[in-house]
């Protein structure tokens, strides 16, 4: 009997441990359990397990219901959204039409200013509550496409967020999603299901837990500590598979390059600097070898996947001798170098991607020397371009909202704090915000899309993929964009 007792232990050990998924990120939220700060990578990582929004995206980039079953235009700066009955928060409490009154009150506030969602959806104005499962939203200008942005509004418990303030929920966050938060720490999230979530998980725990250097998850999943790591390289591709595991790669719905600088003056304010250093990267060379060929080069501000894509324009040609006589038309025959402010491990083989730009451009007497920090840092110093280089990679996201308008909002004057800036554009880009005419839209995101290939304002280099490594032991890991299923995830024994 006792025999018997110890080996039925034993087994429920093993399957309370087949019960946590372990994944490793490269850093965790800088504000912790706040969904506020922004709906991009990293953060989105970890707030996805928590938190849910208005509506989603489907793995067909078409929009979904999510915690609003449909919606209706009622006037040109007004929409109403019609909420899922029967949703509770993490802490018993009822998903109603006041959470989402509380969190457009919130960001539409001067208390939200250090949060950058504010500004990624700067186009809210009010939300007014019909009933406990009707609400309408008020936005600033007419916004035809507003629904897409409903993908980026996370819906926080209100009472719990007013009688904590945003600092102490950031350390007890309470949402609708598949888990509930245990614990936050500095290097680790400890999580469990939330069996009454309206799309609760499959498994019992997850930890999810951050390893800055890329190496280091990749000798995680190895090593069996973890089951899933993120931000790895396709370089590590051929070790994961040796020991059993898989790697797969999504699309995170973003063009990624290096962006100049032309607010500060210098060379990169010369449209012919920009274009030849353009045509001075090989980009087939690193989509083949850098990135395993899982990817396509970039040749504008928008990913496939987004609402104004532009299959017409064409790739920059690599051209090394055309880039060196359009060099020395700008003035510059003998060369010029420039300082590139980089992340350590922020995107797949990120680092072995500037060090081939590096070598490229030495070809063409253009030097980039790089100056490489920790990836929270950059994030830092990118909310305010607090950065002493030149340049500095970043994606060109159309995520959340699949809208190549999201990545010109950011690379646009309409930035607070701008690193380039094309006034002629602006009016353009204002219309194509408020076109309602769908070909209409598309059309002229289209063309602004054009006009930025011409104005070279970035190194565009390719359609930015996330590698994502498995142990054998994962089933139904799935993700769209940043945004990964937690509530389908499963881990075998």
């Amino acid at each position: 009997m006792k025999y018997f007792f110890i080996l039925f232990m034993e087994l429920a050990s093993l399957a309370a441990q087949a019960q946590t998924a372990r994944i490793a990120v490269d850093t965790l939220p800088l504000s912790q359990g706040n969904p506020f700060r922004t709906s991009l990578a990293p953060t989105i990582y970890a707030t996805a397990a928590v938190f849910d929004a208005l509506a989603r995206f489907d793995d067909n980039a078409i929009l979904q219901p999510a915690l609003a079953i449909k919606w209706d235009n009622i006037d040109p700066l007004t929409w109403r959204f019609y909420l899922r009955p029967s949703v509770v928060f993490s802490n018993g409490a009822p998903f109603t039409s006041d959470a989402v009154v509380n969190a457009v009150a919130y960001l539409t506030s001067d208390s939200a200013a250090k949060d950058l969602l504010k500004r990624e959806l700067s186009i809210l104005k009010s939300a007014r509550a019909i009933d406990d499962l009707t609400v309408d939203i008020v936005t600033t200008e007419p916004v035809p496409f507003f629904p897409r942005y409903m993908t980026a509004l996370p819906m926080v418990e209100p009472n719990h967020w007013r009688k904590l303030g945003r600092d102490e929920f950031a350390r007890q966050p309470v949402g609708t999603g598949p888990f509930k938060v245990d614990k936050i720490e500095t290097n680790r999230w400890a999580l469990s299901k939330f069996a009454a979530s309206w799309h609760p998980a499959k498994i019992e725990r997850l930890e999810i837990l951050m390893l800055p250097d890329g190496a280091s998850r990749v000798q995680a999943l190895e090593g069996g500590r973890v089951d899933i790591s993120l931000v790895i390289g396709p370089d590590n591709i051929g070790a994961i598979e040796a020991m059993g595991g898989r790697v797969k790669n999504y699309m995170v719905s973003s063009a990624y390059g290096i962006t100049f600088i032309t607010t500060r003056g210098g060379p990169f304010t010369d449209v012919r600097v920009r274009r030849a250093i353009n045509m001075g990267v090989n980009r087939e060379r690193i989509v083949n070898q850098l990135m395993a060929g899982r990817t396509v080069p970039a040749n504008q501000p928008a990913s496939r996947s987004a609402f104004g894509y532009n299959p017409d324009i064409p790739q920059y040609p690599y051209d090394p001798t055309a880039a060196k006589k359009l060099l020395a038309e700008a003035g510059f025959a003998n060369g010029l170098s420039f300082v590139l402010d980089a992340p350590n491990g922020a995107s797949a083989g990120d680092t072995s991607v500037f060090q081939q730009v590096q070598s490229d451009l030495r070809e063409i007497g253009v030097i980039m020397d790089i100056k490489m920090m920790p990836n929270t840092l950059y994030l830092n110093k990118t909310t305010n371009v607090d950065f002493t280089g030149d340049a500095f990679p970043i994606a060109w996201p159309a995520w959340p909202i699949l809208d190549v308008w999201r990545a010109l909002q950011i690379h646009s004057c309409f930035r607070p704090v701008k690193w380039f800036c094309e006034e002629s554009l602006t009016p353009k880009m204002r219309e194509a915000l408020s076109e309602w005419d769908e070909a209409k839209a598309l059309k002229l995101r289209q063309e602004i899309g054009q006009a930025y290939h011409d104005l070279a304002p970035a190194i565009f280099l390719y359609e930015l993929p996330l590698f994502v490594g498995l142990s054998d032991k994962v089933k139904n890991f799935s993700m769209f964009s940043n945004l990964i299923a937690y509530d389908q995830l499963e881990v075998s024994p």
